[in-house]
């Protein structure tokens, strides 16, 4: 009996600590771009999706705008792709 109930601690504990830490992203646009995204930083609670959404130029095709954490994957809007990810730091390629 002590031995489930100190399994069923620490499972509890794994999962409280899993649902409190905040998702890493990296969070910036085109203006604060070598500012922000050298390093990740914490999304808000319940936002665990990364994203980097890119919008077509007229002279140069497809071009990178903004990275940013949301609680889901932005739908893209007209002209724009958006890839999503979700593990830590997952958009720093993407």
């Amino acid at each position: 009996m002590r031995t489930l109930l100190l399994a069923l601690v620490v499972v509890a504990f794994v999962c409280l600590d899993s649902v409190s830490s905040n998702q890493l992203c990296f969070q910036c646009n085109e203006e604060n771009y070598w500012d922000k995204c050298l390093s990740a930083t914490s999304c808000q609670n319940g936002e665990s999706t990364c994203y980097t959404k890119y919008k077509r130029h007229k002279k140069f095709g497809m071009r990178w705008a903004v990275k940013g954490c949301a609680r889901a994957c932005p739908n893209p809007k007209r002209d724009e792709i958006v890839n999503c990810c979700y593990s830590p730091e997952c958009n720093i390629l993407i």
